[in-house]
C-alpha cells in the first residue's frame, strides 16, 4: 500500500497557544491564548505553579495546496512522527497527547490565539489518549480516529488547509492540575528533527476516473461490434 511522509508541506506551520492565570476553570474555558504561537517546543501542557495554572495547545497547520500527493485518494491510516519529546506527569495521564480536528478556526489557513477556545474543536474527532516517552525521537501518535482521517483526506483531495490541535490528556478530561504535566517535542517547522506526517492511502479509481475509463469501463466514446460495459457518466448502457 503506498504512503507518503510529509514535513511541512507548503506553508505548514505549528504554534502553541498558551493561557495562564489563577482560577483553573477560567484558564481552561477561555477563548483567546494569551501568548499566540511562541517558538518554543512546548506543545502540550496542563501545569500549576504556584497560584498559576498553565494550559497550553499545539495547533498544526497543514497547507496542501501545492501538495505532492495526488487527489483521488482514500487515507486508510496515518501518523504523527515526533522527536526530541520531553514528557513528565505529576498527575495519571499527564503525559498522554489528544489530537483532534479544528473544525471552526477563527481564520481558515492561518492560525489565531481565538484558536485555543476548545468548542472550536471537533469532538467527534479525537484520537486515543496516547503516552509519550521521555528523550523519544521517532514517536508516533496514531490518528486513530475515521472522522479525523476523514479530514486529512478531504484537505489532500482539495487542496486545501488542515487544522489540528494536540491537547494534553488532563486538559481533554479537565482535570485540575496540582503540578507540571507536560508532553513536548519539535514542531513541523523545527530547525532540527521536525515533526513529520505519515500517512497509508489507497487510490479511489471511481473518483478519480468518473467517466469509465480505469473504472471497470470503457473510454465513453467508443463503440465495438460486441456486448460491452460503459461508466455510469458515457451517455449509453449495457
Amino acid at each position: 500500500m503506498p504512503n507518503k511522509t510529509l514535513t511541512a508541506p507548503g506553508d505548514t506551520v505549528g504554534k502553541n497557544l498558551l493561557k495562564s492565570g489563577g482560577t483553573y476553570s477560567t484558564v481552561r474555558n477561555s477563548t483567546n491564548a494569551t501568548n499566540n504561537g511562541n517558538a518554543d517546543n512546548k506543545f502540550t501542557l496542563n501545569a500549576k505553579s504556584g497560584s498559576t495554572f498553565f494550559v497550553r495547545r499545539g495547533i498544526l497547520l497543514y497547507d496542501f495546496r501545492q501538495s505532492p500527493v495526488p487527489s483521488g485518494i482514500k487515507i486508510t491510516r496515518a501518523q504523527l512522527i515526533i522527536n526530541d519529546v520531553i514528557e513528565s506527569a505529576t498527575q495519571t495521564g499527564g503525559d498522554k497527547v489528544r489530537v483532534a480536528h479544528v473544525f471552526n478556526p477563527k481564520t481558515f489557513g492561518a492560525i489565531k490565539a481565538q484558536d485555543y477556545q476548545f468548542s472550536r474543536f471537533d469532538t467527534s474527532t479525537y484520537t486515543s489518549a496516547q503516552q509519550l516517552n521521555n528523550g523519544a525521537d521517532g514517536e508516533i501518535i496514531h490518528l486513530d480516529n475515521r472522522r479525523l482521517l476523514n479530514e486529512l483526506q478531504r484537505a489532500i483531495n482539495q487542496k486545501t488547509f488542515l487544522h489540528l490541535v494536540i491537547r494534553n490528556e488532563l486538559d481533554y478530561q479537565g482535570t485540575t492540575p496540582t503540578g507540571v504535566n507536560r508532553a513536548w517535542f519539535d514542531r513541523p517547522n523545527a530547525d532540527d528533527n521536525p515533526l513529520q506526517l505519515r500517512f497509508f492511502y489507497r487510490i479511489n479509481n471511481l473518483t478519480r476516473n468518473p467517466g469509465g475509463r480505469g473504472a471497470g469501463g470503457v473510454a465513453s466514446s467508443g463503440f465495438g461490434g460486441v456486448d460491452m460495459f460503459c461508466g455510469t457518466n458515457s451517455g449509453f448502457g449495457n
